[in-house]
């Protein structure tokens, strides 16, 4: 290993001297620079120069653009936003109609269905009424043949207080059975 590094050491002390030993080459090494440079300034220079300003001129453009669409994209961004705040409003709005058109709707329903059973409640007192009407018209009728049966068998049979009595307590039987 310290073979390399002394190889190493001593190839540089050789590079190192040689701009004293051969001042030649450090000229020749300056006139090549000179010439590549005249050369690279003559024939690349400009193209070089048209090809870095086009690139630059494309990516400024490129970033133009990359911005434009960016703000694009964010003027998008907030039209959406608001659209779907404008639509949950909407939503919130028709959810408090309808849920007020339904409690409009049962309450009708419901008056509806007082009105009915108030409508039958009066039908029946009055359906009672009429067969208590009836019931009473029957009694009279009931009473009058009774009356008329009795009054018959009393004319029938001479008029005496007992025989009276007697025909009274035989129409009753016949009339509780």
């Amino acid at each position: 290993m310290n073979e390399v590094f002394d190889q190493i050491t001593e190839m540089v002390e050789n590079g190192l001297y040689s701009v004293q030993d051969m001042p030649e080459i450090v000229v020749f090494n300056i006139l090549a620079l000179i010439v590549l440079l005249i050369f690279v300034r003559t024939f690349l220079w400009k193209k070089v120069t048209l090809y870095l300003e086009k690139r630059q001129v494309a990516l400024s453009e490129a970033i133009d653009q990359a911005d434009e669409e960016r703000h694009i994209a964010k003027s998008l961004q907030e039209k959406a936003l608001k659209e779907y705040e404008n639509m949950k409003e909407e939503t919130r709005q028709l959810k408090e109609k309808l849920t007020q058109e339904a409690y409009k709707e049962q309450e009708k329903l419901i008056t509806n269905a007082k009105d009915e059973a108030k409508r039958r409640l009066e039908q029946a007192e009055k359906d009672i009424e009429y067969e208590i009407l009836q019931a009473n018209e029957e009694i009279k009728q009931s009473i009058k043949e009774i009356a008329f049966s009795a009054a018959s068998r009393i004319v029938k049979r001479e008029i005496d207080e007992s025989v009276h009595q007697d025909i009274m307590d035989e129409i009753l039987k016949e009339s509780e059975v």
